[in-house]
Order: structure tokens, then sequence, then C-alpha cells
């Protein structure tokens, strides 16, 4: 039996679509349970405490519409089909349904003979869908689980440009975004750079099950694995990874369930009590969104000389990997410690003025290691200079959620290099087995 929700507001319309629904139950022998909600607040209500097979979900409704329901009810429940069903047929409100969950989308006046046609494959989905959810596959390329769907995506990596794909799909381009997936994409980015440093031939897999995701970085056999340890300082946000057999794999929540949705019971509450409030006619509810704030806590000739000193670092850090000379050393230093004199003069940055003022002395102590270790160092310098302009970029021109938006990966960044340059000096060999301890597999 197939559990079936109808989500409109205008009675007629959900008459027609229970007709239509039990018309399809006796010619085809099936046994639909159907239930309705007159707007997406009952619906999300209801949602919580039911799982339904298919929702046919309108959008324009009062209390809460249905871009927001379907939102709210694909965070609690990634096995429900979503379909729209909605008179308004412009491409801004189709992308939005989509975009927050839903998988299909049917225009009013509802076609019989192209709704009765949809809803067979709908239902076939939902069967195929329920049988292979715990599928276990034996090409399941991570190192957690054979319990994964049988979709895959797959990146051969052999060049800069082959990374930067996998890079801009997952940070710019996919819907799956979350700042659990970013932290992923960016460790196993910075990883797979240090490989092809070495000549690695790189395949990246990113596999899912109902709960979760897995990145996974085949063929790295050939980086030392102190190498990986000290690029995990840099995301101490990415706590569940594996090493072995060449390969490094990250698990992580799925993006669809990372972020928490509050009860529509919750929601209900705040309604009661703001009804007693005047209100406009047929209001339609409207999620809070974070609010990003620019910030000017610096005077303006501080923030130009920052943008020219990170400007004149990051050709230098271009640099490192190639044929360095000490007195481009020498400048890489210079220009960390007159960014450091900058920020930290101000509370708000002065963390990462302590952390870049640490890198500029141990990079200047340690220039001929420095030098000699340019190959290894390139990735994560190259990183290091896009992460300080992408953190003045954000922060005083496009807004972030808070001021210290970056500090941890910039400090941590800073460290990681300076840890990569001090690993065999005598007095941090107690440090260097500590490290092991941590991330000991």
């Amino acid at each position: 039996m197939k559990k079936i929700l109808i989500v409109d507001d205008n009675e007629s319309n959900r008459i027609l679509l229970r007709a239509l629904l039990e018309g399809y139950a006796e010619d085809n022998n099936d046994v639909l349970d159907i239930q309705e909600a007159v707007n997406g607040l009952e619906a999300s209500l209801v949602s919580e405490d039911k799982h339904f097979d298919l929702i046919l979900m309108d959008i324009m409704m009062p209390e809460m519409d249905g871009i927001e329901a379907t939102r709210r009810i694909r965070a609690r429940d990634t096995k429900t089909m979503i379909v729209a069903v909605s008179a308004v047929d412009d491409g801004d409100h189709q992308r939005q349904m989509l975009r927050n969950g839903a998988e299909d989308y049917l225009f009013k006046p509802v076609n019989e003979d192209v709704f009765m046609a949809r809803l067979g494959t709908y239902f076939s989905l939902i069967d195929s869908r329920n049988a292979c959810l715990k599928k276990f596959n034996p090409s399941a390329a991570n190192l957690f689980t054979q319990e994964v769907f049988s979709r895959k995506f797959l990146f051969y990596v052999q060049s800069e440009d082959e990374l930067a794909e996998f890079w801009e799909y997952y940070l710019l381009e996919s819907s799956q975004r979350s700042e659990g997936l970013s932290d992923a994409i960016r460790t196993v980015y910075a990883l797979a750079s240090v490989g092809l440093k070495f000549g690695a031939k790189l395949q990246i897999i990113v596999e899912e099950s109902a709960e979760y995701m897995y990145v996974t970085l085949a063929g790295i056999e050939n980086i030392d694995a102190k190498i990986i340890k000290l690029i995990m300082i840099k995301n101490p946000n990415v706590t569940e990874y594996k090493t072995e057999n060449g390969k490094f794999c990250i698990r992580l929540p799925h993006p669809r369930i990372l972020e928490p949705v509050p009860t529509v019971r919750e929601a209900e509450a705040t309604a009661v009590i703001a009804s007693a409030q005047p209100q406009t006619p047929a209001a339609v509810y409207t999620a809070e969104r974070e609010e990003y704030h620019v910030y000017d806590y610096m005077e303006e000739e501080d923030l130009m000389d920052l943008r020219e000193y990170v400007g004149k670092l990051n050709s230098l850090m271009l640099v490192v990997g190639g044929e360095i000379e000490s007195h481009e050393v020498n400048e890489i230093s210079g220009n960390l410690q007159n960014i450091s004199r900058i920020c930290s003069g101000y509370t708000d940055s002065y963390s990462i003025g302590k952390a870049l003022a640490a890198m500029g002395r141990t990079i200047m102590s340690h220039s001929g290691l420095f030098m000699q270790k340019s190959g290894d160092l390139a990735p994560m310098c190259a990183a290091f200079g896009r992460d300080l302009s992408t953190w003045i970029r954000m922060v005083f021109v496009e807004g972030t959620p808070h001021v210290h938006y970056m500090d941890d990966t910039i400090i941590a960044n800073a460290q990681t290099i300076e840890s990569i340059l001090t690993m065999d000096d005598a007095d941090h060999s107690g440090a260097a087995e500590d490290l092991d301890d941590i991330f000991d597999f």
C-alpha cells in the first residue's frame, strides 16, 4: 500500500486529484492510502509523524507556501517523492521547487492522460527506491561501507585543470553545497594537489547512502603519511576519515540532512501567537535567511595596504614549487610580516595577524628548507594565498555571517606550513610523535 498526501488550499483541486488517484488504483489493482492537507504548514506537520511515498504539492498557499514546505519535508525525509502541481508556470518557481527537493512539476489544470502516465512512472520509481535503499554494492570505492547507492560520480584527475573541475562542481555548481561538504572537498583538493606534484594518477569517487556521502581519493600510494596528517590540521572539522591501500576517504552526513529544520509544531506555535496581531490578507510564510554583514572595522588606508601585500604574497606563492630563490623566500616572509602588522592592529583580526607573524618568522629561519621542500609546499602555499584573498573579499566587500569568517582556516593553514618546516627540529620531535598519536588510524 502506498501512502499519498495531496496538498492544496483549493478543495476542488483536492477532489480532482483524489478522483484521479482512486481511478488509477482501481484500474491497476493497487491500494492507496490518500490523505489531504490544506496548506504547506499542515503538510509539514502531518509529515513529521508519517512517511508518505508521494506528495502532490501546490505552490501558492496561505500560512506556508509549497516551496518552504517542500524544503522542510525533504530535510527530514529523503525517501518521499514530492511532485509540484501548480498553475504557476514561470521558470523561477519551477527552479525553486526543484532546488528545494521536488522531483517533478505538473501544471494545472491537470491533464488526465499525462497524470496517469506520470503516476505509473512515479510508483515504479518509488518501488525501486524502496528496494534499493540498503543495497549491497560490491563495487563501492569508499573505506567505510558497501551499502551505497549504485550511482557514483567519478573524476579522473591527472592535471590541475581536471582537479579544478571537481572543485568547481561541488563548491560552485552543485545543489548539494554545505559547510561539511565544503570542508571535505577542500581537504581532498589539497591532498590531490600534492599527489599531482608527485605525478600520481588520481581518481576521486563520490558515493552516497541515505544518510552519508563518501568522498574517496584513490592513487595516493606515494604520498607520505605525515603529509596527509599535516593537511588534516587545516580542516579540523573533517573528523571521519580513513587511509588504506592508496586511498583516502572522508565520510560526512548527507548535505540533505545536515541543516536542522525546526519542527512545524514550533512554527505552528509561532503562527498562533502571530495570529493575535493584525495580518494582511493571504499572507505567505517566508523562511528567515541567515544575515550576511560587510565589516568596516579596518581603516581604509590599512585595507588598501592589506590588499596590496596580499596581492604580492599571492604572486610569490605561485612561484613556490618551481625554481624559487632565496630573495623570493625573504619577500614572502616580509609580506607576511607586513600583513601581520596590519591585522594585529585590530581586535577582530588579531588572531590572524599573530598566526601570520609566526609563519613569517618560521619561513625566514628555515629559508633553506623552504626552498628544498618547495615542491611539497606548493599546493598548500597556493591555497593559503587564495584563502587570504577570499577572506578579504568576503569580510570587507561581499559579506559574511560573522566577523571571524575563515579565521580558523587561515590560522590552521599557516600552522600546517610551519609544521612541515619544523617537523625535523630537535625540539619539535615530541610534537611530531604527538601528531602521530592524534592521527593514529
